[in-house]
């Protein structure tokens, strides 16, 4: 029996290959007929869906293409699958995966066997997921039951324990685990990451909880000191709230270390990122808000699909975070604060009963269209402060057909041949 395809099911190839559940696209074919297309046996194929033998990887992928189907359909996919298993039941080798990723064997087999993501490969998920043909979610989940990533998660609980009860209560100012701390290089050692980069964002989190730490303090002064009853009691109550808030966050931290290391953006990418949250450029059920891809980077390849969706609004490249992209902004906006102090950071949008907006005058619209475009709050300041020492109005190019006009405080929407080429601004 080939390695890892245990969970062939042989029901499912005979199922398919007869057409036994009436596919409209499709038409039931003899034993021999589906061997000539994938270069086997009648024999070999009569093997395959009486138990007998077990196609390898490659075998399945093409019998998967010549019947039209997933090679997952022709698995007994189960609950306890984990990335290996995936990509075996997808008809791959990893020598297979390897090659269409670029990735080095070493990397991969430390993915697939420890769950570490290339530090120099921000969008190895999305890239992984896309070429087994499986969901990003699905593919967290697999790895999530990696037996290696569970004892990692398990030991890091012991280790960030062991440091917020050396740390935290800690007198004086706050300056986080010492870099030569033992737990501290072991935990960095296990998430792959230099120990520089798991101290940085291991003192946020610990930052965070000694400010719990602190509020419960507090409290339990009023508890023990205070002359009114009242008093004492509520602070009693809050005391309690706050170290179970502590205890809850003390618990979170190895979970939410692993998670932001499977997506965590480099600098230049992460500020992308921040600009579209801070100009509100995130998912909504309407048409909604959407930044100018153009006005954004240069080169949207560097956007993560798993964070930011890409649209075209006529023959305007437009782009916004998706659900995931604005969740990962507000969980990880802290630890990326810690990693990147310099860049800028995310602003929470102002709220109006409930709903986040915009004022009219930042956004605008194509004719006939509902979505509404905005210029990334960066170039939007640039452009205008140009506009304002040149008393001029600025053109910035959308796309072919369209040119944004650009004054101190106006945007304006033109059709290219409405107005004479001219120099862009950048």
């Amino acid at each position: 029996m080939a390695r890892g395809l245990a969970d062939f099911s042989p029901s499912a190839l005979h199922e398919y290959r007869m057409n036994l559940n009436g596919r409209p696209d499709a038409a039931s074919m003899t034993a021999d007929e589906l061997a000539r297309l994938v270069g086997a046996t009648k024999a070999q194929i009569l093997a395959y869906e009486n138990g007998h033998r077990v196609p390898d990887p490659p075998r399945v992928r093409a019998l998967a293409q010549a019947l039209n189907i997933h090679p997952w359909q022709l698995m007994n996919v189960n609950s306890s699958w984990t990335v290996p298993d995936y990509r075996r039941g997808a008809g791959l080798r990893a020598q297979d995966v390897v090659g269409l990723l670029g990735v080095s064997p070493k990397n991969y087999r430390r993915f697939e066997n420890e769950g570490i993501i290339p530090s120099r490969r921000p969008q190895f998920m999305d890239e992984v997921a896309s070429v087994l043909g499986m969901s990003r979610r699905l593919l967290e989940q697999a790895i999530d039951r990696t037996p290696a990533v569970k004892r990692r998660q398990a030991r890091a609980s012991e280790l960030v324990v062991a440091m917020a009860e050396r740390y935290v209560p800690r007198p004086g100012p706050w300056r986080g685990p010492a870099l030569d701390d033992p737990n501290l290089i072991e935990l960095a050692a296990s998430y792959g990451r230099p120990v520089q980069r798991i101290r940085r964002v291991l003192a946020y989190e610990l930052g965070q909880l000694r400010q719990k730490q602190v509020r419960a303090q507090r409290e339990r002064v009023i508890a023990d000191y205070d002359t009114d009853r009242h008093r004492q009691a509520g602070a009693r109550q809050a005391t309690e709230r706050w170290y179970e808030v502590y205890d809850s966050s003390l618990v979170q931290i190895p979970r939410r270390l692993e998670r932001f290391h499977r997506t965590a953006q480099p600098s230049d990418v992460w500020q992308l990122v921040v600009d579209l949250y801070n100009v509100d450029a995130t998912w909504r059920s309407d048409a909604g808000v959407w930044a100018v891809t153009e006005l954004l980077c240069s080169d949207s390849k560097v956007l993560s699909p798993y964070l930011v969706e890409r649209h075209t609004v006529e023959d305007v490249s437009v782009c916004r975070l998706s659900t995931a992209g604005t969740r990962h902004v507000s969980a990880f906006g802290g630890l990326y604060g810690a990693l990147y102090p310099g860049v800028r950071r995310p602003i929470r949008p102002i709220s109006h009963g409930g709903a986040r907006q915009r004022g009219a005058s930042d956004t605008f619209s194509l004719p006939n269209r509902t979505e509404r475009l905005v210029v990334p709050q960066p170039l939007l300041e640039t452009a205008r402060r140009v506009a304002t020492d040149t008393k001029s109005v600025i053109r910035l190019r959308l796309s072919t057909r369209f040119d944004l006009m650009l004054g101190t405080n106006s945007l304006s929407l033109v059709a290219t041949d409405e107005f004479p080429p001219a120099d862009d601004h950048d």
